[in-house]
């Protein structure tokens, strides 16, 4: 990264990921989590349940912790 000519770069601030960007990432993990679960079921691939459902719990606990706002 590039910065301008006498900008002091201290005093920078960090960029942050908006609500919106984070929203839309736990909503599409949210549904490929339940598209490998049907997709495991459906090729009789365990491995691929196993690891939708872990997904699914993930999404779901960083909902519910967002939600309370526990962290």
């Amino acid at each position: 990264m590039r910065y301008k000519e006498g900008q002091d770069i201290n005093n920078l601030e960090p960029e942050t990921l908006t609500d919106g960007v984070s929203d839309i990432t736990v909503a599409y993990t949210l549904l490929l989590g339940f598209i490998f679960v049907a997709m495991g079921r459906f090729g009789k691939q365990t491995w691929l349940v196993f690891w939708g459902v872990m997904t699914v719990l993930a999404v779901i606990a960083y909902i519910v912790i967002r939600w309370f706002e526990l962290l």
